[in-house]
Order: C-alpha cells, then sequence, then structure tokens
C-alpha cells in the first residue's frame, strides 16, 4: 500500500512578504518542517505497522531548500519515510492554495503511475517469456529499486513465497500469476494520503481537503477525506479507515473505503498494532528507503502552466509584513523600488542607505530620489519587479 505524507516547509522565524497574493519569497529564508505535518509521519509510522506498504512524503517548494531539511524524516521515530519527492519549478511558485492542491494532486497521480507501471512491466513479461530469466531479472530489478512490494518478489530471506518466485518454482502457471499482478495492482489503488491539519503561515486548513478533490478529479474516482482525525484504524483485510473527529462541539465517527485523505490533529496519538498480522505487513511492505530524494518539475507532472502558480491563483491575499521590522508594504504600479543594490548616498550632509535591491525608496530627499530614478537604480514596482524578487 502507497502511504502518502504530505509535508511543507513553513517560515522558521520572519519572513519577506509582499502585498499582492501575500507570496513568500522562500528561497530568502529559514524554512522547517511545519509543526503540524509531524502528525502525519506518526500517522504513516502507524499504518506502516498495521497494514505495511510504503511511505512517501511530497513537498512543494525550493528543492534547494526542502531536500536537506527532509532528510532527518527518513529516520524519524519509529520508523520514517521511505521515499522522498520535491515538486520544485518556478512556474510553481506564488501558488495559493487552490494552485498547490492542483500541483501535489499531480504529485499524487504520477506516484500511482510509478508504482502501478512496474506491475504491467511484470504482467507483460510473464506473457510475453513465462518461465524464464527475463522475468527473474526484471522483478530483481523493480524490487532493488523499490518499486514493487515484497508480495509481488523479495530477495529477503524472511520472504520465501512471493508470486513471482512461486510462479518461476512452478506453483503458479502464468495465468494465475498474472491474476494476482493483476490483483496486486487493483490493490496498489488503495492508497491513503495524510497530512497535518494546516500550516503555520497560512492556518486556512485547505489544502488537504483540496487535494482529495483534485485526486478525484485526475483518477476520476471519489476520494473521500475527513478533516481534524484525533484517531483512526485501518482494516489490513477489507481496507476500511474508521477514523474519530471533533469538529467543534461534535464528535463524528466516520468509516471510508480506501482510497481516502485523512488530515491528523495534534491531538492525535498512533495506536499500538497488533502483532497477528505482521507476516501480512511484511507482504506489503517494500524493500526498504530511497534516500535520495526526487525532484518533479511541472514538466515530470504534465502539469497545465494556467492552473500553476500565480497564474492559477485566484485568491488575493491581503498586505503581508515582516514580523520583527517595521510594515513594509510594496503596491503594483504605486510603490517606488530599488532596481539594483545601490551603496550609501550622501547628499546635504545626510548620508542615506545602503539600499538592497527590492527595497522600498521612501523617506528619501526629492533630488536624491529623482537622481536615482534618473539612472535606473529606482523603478516602480510592477509584475516584472515581483516575479524576479519572486523568481531570484
Amino acid at each position: 500500500m502507497l502511504i502518502v505524507v504530505l509535508l511543507k516547509g513553513v517560515p522558521a522565524r520572519t519572513t519577506q512578504v509582499v502585498q499582492v497574493g501575500g507570496v513568500l519569497n522562500r528561497e530568502a529564508m529559514d524554512l522547517v518542517i511545519n509543526p503540524h505535518d509531524i502528525k502525519a509521519v506518526e500517522a504513516a509510522d502507524f499504518l506502516k505497522k498495521r497494514v505495511g506498504g510504503k511511505a512517501v512524503a511530497i513537498t512543494m517548494g525550493p528543492d534547494a531548500k526542502l531536500i536537506p531539511l527532509m532528510k532527518p524524516l527518513y529516520d524519524a521515530e519509529v520508523l520514517g519515510v521511505d521515499e522522498e519527492y520535491v515538486l520544485s519549478d518556478r512556474k510553481m511558485a506564488g501558488a495559493d492554495t487552490l494552485a498547490t492542491s492542483y500541483a501535489v494532486s499531480l504529485g499524487v497521480k504520477k506516484l500511482l503511475e510509478t508504482h502501478t507501471a512496474p506491475l504491467n512491466a511484470l504482467i507483460d513479461a510473464v506473457q510475453k517469456t513465462g518461465y524464464s530469466d527475463a522475468v527473474r531479472a526484471k522483478a530483481t530489478e523493480l524490487f532493488r529499486s523499490n518499486l514493487i512490494s515484497n508480495r509481488v518478489f523479495s530477495e529477503l530471506p524472511a520472504v520465501k513465497d512471493s508470486l513471482i518466485q512461486r510462479f518461476l518454482d512452478g506453483e503458479l502457471t502464468a495465468e494465475e500469476t498474472v491474476s494476482e499482478l493483476k490483483k496486486e495492482r487493483d490493490r496498489l489503488s488503495k492508497f491513503i494520503v495524510v497530512s497535518g491539519t494546516r500550516t503555520t503561515d497560512g492556518e486556512t486548513g485547505s489544502v488537504g481537503p483540496q487535494v482529495a478533490e483534485g485526486v478525484s478529479e485526475l483518477l476520476g474516482v471519489v476520494l473521500p477525506h475527513a478533516t481534524y482525525v484525533e484517531d483512526f484504524d485501518v482494516d489490513p483485510e477489507s481496507l476500511v479507515v474508521t477514523s474519530q473527529r471533533l469538529i467543534g462541539p461534535i464528535s463524528q465517527k466516520l468509516e471510508m473505503q480506501l482510497p481516502a485523505l485523512l488530515t491528523v490533529s495534534d491531538d492525535y496519538r498512533p495506536r499500538e498494532p497488533t502483532a497477528s498480522s505482521q507476516r501480512e505487513v511484511r507482504l506489503n511492505s517494500y524493500r526498504g528507503k530511497v534516500r535520495g530524494a526526487a525532484k518533479w518539475t511541472a514538466d515530470d507532472l504534465g502539469a497545465d502552466p494556467k492552473r500553476l502558480g500565480l497564474a492559477g491563483s485566484p485568491t488575493i491575499v491581503g498586505t503581508g509584513i515582516d514580523v520583527g521590522k517595521p510594515p513594509v508594504q510594496k503596491v503594483l504600479g504605486k510603490s517606488l523600488v530599488f532596481a539594483r543594490d545601490v551603496p550609501a548616498i550622501e547628499s546635504k550632509g545626510n548620508r542615506y542607505g545602503p539600499f538592497t535591491k527590492g527595497d522600498l525608496a521612501s523617506g528619501l530627499p526629492d533630488e536624491v530620489l529623482s537622481s536615482l530614478q534618473s539612472n535606473g537604480s529606482v523603478t516602480l514596482f510592477s509584475y516584472e519587479t515581483l516575479t524576479q524578487e519572486l523568481f531570484s
């Protein structure tokens, strides 16, 4: 089973925020993993011990910042994540919750395709070549690449009865093996997505449900979701999720058939799985961890550029300020900003600056401001300068 963990890098302290769209310049600030998302990692850990599978983390933002940030999650207590994918592209910058959810939904879709293709390749190999070294070689390659579960094929000493091994030993016919591989492919579609309830830099709580809607649209299925989940369990046989959540004063108990999405409350405390299902858990699990985070761009995802980043963001956020500094507002078509770094300026016994590209050109004498405008050092804040600031 695929367990998809949605994570976000949020500001560690203060941020540079421009007014238009409330866009965060994440490349220019210190980031930490959103504290609320740690509960999603704990939920994924429980699911791996309860049902088996692979915990895959997906995040979105500047890869140079996020890849080092996510590295410790491979060893997070107790089992940690197995693989990490960073959705990173300038086309995605400046996204609101809708554009973010669209990109993340494409990431979930690609993840499913990445793991479905190996099963199709094995089905094709069995049908074409029968009992052959080619089937064993393909299964070995896919297992070592962490793309098929132990149930399909495994080199682990503790797993003796994988499908491909039974086929190669003559215990299963080609037709029976293909049938079982198709069942595994169907089982792969019973994935689960877990995330925190909200992020510290947005607090909207809407990305999780929007991803559920986005994945439903892209896959042509209904992906049910439950928010603010304080407790949940999954039946390993039926793959039915039973969740408990608190909405205001109302406590609700929900049942959902996988695939599904949960946003996990800060009050969540993982259950302790029973030991009776550990053989099935081992069969459903994968070879191990792939510690090198992969980067997926907009082209990798096959994304519609009109639905990404600023272009795909209908939300207009109010004025933002840099916490701990004097409030700063930049208004399109009105504010004057520095187009380049400018050293300190002496004028009539007064010293101004130095200035950094993007700083507001405010509080300067008219003659100084006029001189800076005439030599191109100061310009009007426009979409072009906003884009340069975001993608610097």
